[in-house]
């Protein structure tokens, strides 16, 4: 169920062309909203939508209308109810709204590494694999960040495409976590990509587009021993 909500939380998300940092903020206010409130599985969708909602408000210049979700959601809600359940959320959360995303330490990572585009965009990837995955939540932002980065430099390298200069072989840099931990995030993404293209379609075609370096199939995927390892 929760591969399924997210993936089309994903559609929702590209759909309107809004920024990542609101994709991870809705998931976190979804995660925490289900970690002190049960809710039926026929309101996942609607709290779905409504933390996207608080999210836009939050990262957004741009916020869409509530009838443009309603629409979203095949107007199975109404603009009443995805209201009600903001207020919901909001008050459920004390309006604690802000965490440090797996985002910033991406960035900050891939500054200090100086990665090529493709190998940012590989890692991104992988993050963004672990929000379909109920144990992604439970990996703090900047060990998520490091063993995305780290698993997406260690597949690159695989390609018979890119130079090793291209490929920017120097240190995996990872907020001196040690191997042994980025193990844990690195199996996880690992297997979320392996199967991403039949489970998880929105994020695998997101990042098959030219803009995004076409990551999700290129060849580093698709001939990679370190993926099959996760298996």
């Amino acid at each position: 169920m929760r591969t399924v909500l997210v993936d089309w939380l994903v559609q929702v998300h590209e759909y309107l062309g809004l920024q990542e940092e609101t994709l991870y903020l809705a998931m976190y206010l979804m995660n925490t909203y289900m970690k002190v409130h049960k809710i039926r599985t026929c309101f996942l969708q609607l709290l779905a939508a409504s933390c996207l909602f608080i999210a836009c408000k939050m990262e957004e210049t741009l916020i869409p209308e509530p009838a443009e979700l309603c629409f979203m959601m095949e107007d199975a809600f109404s603009k009443k109810e995805l209201l009600k359940m903001e207020r919901k959320v909001l008050h459920r959360l004390n309006f604690q709204l802000h965490y440090t995303q797996p985002l910033y330490f991406l960035r900050l990572l891939s500054v200090t590494g100086k990665y090529p585009e493709n190998v940012e965009y590989l890692a991104m990837y992988f993050m963004e694999l672990t929000l379909l995955e109920a144990d992604g939540a439970m990996i703090e932002p900047a060990l998520l960040a490091s063993g995305a980065l780290s698993l997406a430099q260690l597949v690159s390298r695989e390609s018979e495409t890119l130079s090793a200069d291209e490929m920017g072989y120097g240190p995996i840099y990872s907020y001196s976590f040690s191997d042994a931990d980025l193990s844990l995030p690195r199996q996880l993404m690992g297997k979320a990509a392996l199967r991403a293209s039949s489970e998880s379609k929105s994020t695998w075609q997101k990042y098959s587009r030219p803009q995004k370096h076409g990551v999700s199939t290129g060849p580093a995927m698709a001939n990679s021993k370190h993926l099959a390892h996760c298996i």
